[in-house]
């Protein structure tokens, strides 16, 4: 494990905060230039939401940590502003962004579906660079195991081997990001030859990204404690409505074709 990447003079430079950093950065700007040129979003509206979004992002990751952790943060409620120190937890993330965008969206009457669509592929990019922030910083780790592939932690015992989950949720994100790609360019179309007026994108994530974490979170050491609680509550919820959600833009699709 690395936490600490470099310095820049006496100032550490974490891996953790630099990836997930960066991840988000791109994902920023990803998502920015995919609303304006493939979903025909004014600039001045996506600037609007991805700020919203980023937002509610925050906002969604401290409340989903808070409900694991009660006891932890109510010990010292200022813990609650330190987020540089850690309490974000991903899955409430997604749905605090998720939720802040249509709201945003609503307000500048701008159709959801092109905003989610949009911003998936970035999505599960941010995923899959982030998570090497989680190795390289020594969280959210593994059971121990004795697969070929297990890694070690510092602070273990060099006897003790765990399963890399940050690398099952990276390389998840990667093969999911891989087929939303080949989705959207060889299945549903780009910019003014999308076929589908409707999200797909954004169910087939919450659906493939709920199967990852549902596949993958068992194999987490602090799945079988306090923590991850609102993970078990929120992922059999997002798979039902991804894939509700996916059913209806095919209905409605094929009902725009009959009709036409």
């Amino acid at each position: 494990m690395h936490p600490v990447l470099f310095y820049i003079g006496d100032a550490p430079v974490q891996s953790y905060y630099l990836l997930w950093t960066g991840a988000l950065s791109m994902a920023v700007i990803f998502s920015r230039r995919r609303m304006t040129m493939y979903y025909g979003i004014a600039d001045d509206d996506a600037r609007r939401i991805i700020m919203w979004a980023f937002l509610g992002m925050l906002l969604g990751a401290r409340v989903g940590s808070v409900y694991d952790s009660w006891d932890y943060f109510m010990a010292d409620p200022v813990r609650l502003l330190r987020i540089w120190e850690g309490g974000l937890s991903a899955v409430p993330a997604f749905l605090g962004a998720g939720l802040f965008s249509l709201v945003t969206a609503r307000v500048l009457h701008v159709p959801f579906w092109k905003v989610v669509d949009a911003a998936s592929l970035p999505a599960a990019l941010t995923v899959a660079v982030g998570r090497w922030g989680c190795l390289l910083n020594g969280c959210c780790y593994g059971v121990q195991t004795s697969v070929p592939w297990a890694v070690r932690l510092a602070s273990d015992p060099f006897s003790i081997a765990r399963h890399p989950t940050q690398l099952y949720y990276s390389f998840g994100a990667l093969i999911i990001a891989a087929l939303l790609q080949w989705v959207e360019v060889r299945r549903i179309g780009v910019g003014s030859a999308r076929r589908i007026q409707g999200a797909v994108l954004c169910p087939l994530f919450a659906v493939l990204y709920s199967i990852l974490r549902l596949v993958a979170d068992p194999f987490r050491d602090d799945y079988y404690r306090a923590g991850m609680q609102a993970n078990r509550l929120i992922l059999p919820v997002a798979l039902l409505c991804g894939l509700l959600w996916l059913a209806w833009s095919y209905y409605r699709s094929t009902d725009r074709a009959r009709d036409s």
